[in-house]
């Protein structure tokens, strides 16, 4: 097969799949042998949609965040945030520090903080016109 580029616009094809690239992710972070040949499928994998256009870039946007996901499963913070559930549930923290309260309160004011940095870079965005 040609590259991807070179595909009819209604080719239903699948680019780039979140699944494999989920399962190729895990494999990678848990040390498989063949760990390097499966990064250099997954960075083809990667071309190749980006080469294929919008369509391409869309299912490589969808399967990357699904990847993220998958990281994040193996991730520290994942660890210690069950933790924090595991202690929430056996009745062990307080009511400001029970999970919701404590990554609601987080995503807050980081929301808070792209807005700040939105509008002053609107702001500049003005003065140079």
């Amino acid at each position: 097969m040609g590259l991807a580029n070179e595909l009819p616009e209604d080719d239903e094809r699948l680019i780039v799949d979140e699944e494999w690239l989920a399962r190729s992710v895990e494999s990678i972070l848990k040390g498989d042998p063949d760990a390097p040949e499966t990064l250099a499928r997954v960075f083809i994998n990667f071309r190749v949609a980006i080469k294929s256009g919008l369509r391409g870039m869309n299912q490589l946007d969808e399967a990357l965040l699904a990847a993220i996901e998958t990281i994040y499963l193996q991730s520290r913070a994942h660890v210690a945030a069950l933790k924090l559930y595991v202690l929430a549930q056996e009745g062990q923290v307080r009511i400001e520090d029970e999970p919701l309260n404590v990554l609601g309160a987080a995503i807050a004011r980081s929301r808070r903080g792209a807005e700040r940095v939105s509008v002053k870079a609107r702001g500049r965005g003005r003065r140079r016109a």
